[in-house]
């Protein structure tokens, strides 16, 4: 594996670790942006882009949960994201969009499989990570959080938008670039 298909599931997840429902929003985005040209070929990668990303209710429906928590995030009110449901949740979303991620390359089970994972292990250093690094900089800086929960879901969209808009041809150009034999980039 290249370093942008590690980077991809990685951020995703990490994205998703901070706002839980911007990972498969970005990646239903990504999927009705790039039109019928760019879908996947084959198996189940097609029927989850074709199908289910693609449709615009289910589109909607994750792009508008997706706003929904960027504005409860900000609420009083609002759980921690390191409660026990609420960081499952983050968890297993990410490691579905690291996995759809991965599935999306086309490559098999085992990309999917390390895109999982790699989507899970991210979701949980963006929630704690996220948690973390806000709660630090309110009490350091006296700046309110809100405004650093603002920080943060810029942060965070820009990893998904990362994720989904970078392809693995990113590494084939940097191979291609600099004469370096695949196998030297591999994780």
């Amino acid at each position: 594996m290249g370093a942008i298909a590690v980077l991809r599931p990685l951020a995703l997840g990490v994205a998703t670790g901070m706002r839980s429902q911007l990972g498969l929003a970005a990646l239903a985005v990504a999927v009705q942006s790039r039109g019928k040209g760019r879908r996947a070929k084959s198996g189940f990668a097609k029927l989850v882009q074709t199908q289910l990303l693609a449709s615009p209710a289910v589109r909607k429906s994750l792009v508008a949960t997706a706003a929904g928590e960027i504005v409860a995030d900000k609420l009083p009110t609002t759980p921690s994201r390191l409660n026990k449901g609420p960081l499952l949740a983050r968890l297993a979303l990410g490691g579905l969009a690291g996995g759809v991620i991965g599935w999306s390359d086309d490559r098999g089970l085992r990309r999917t499989l390390a895109g999982a994972v790699l989507g899970a292990a991210g979701a949980g250093l963006g929630a704690y990570g996220g948690h973390h690094v806000r709660a630090l900089l309110d009490a350091q800086t006296g700046v309110p959080d809100r405004y650093w929960a603002i920080a943060e879901d810029v942060t965070a969209i820009g990893l998904a938008a990362f994720a989904v808009a970078v392809t693995e041809d990113a590494d084939t150009a940097a191979i291609e670039a600099h004469d370096v034999e695949p196998a030297e980039l591999t994780v």
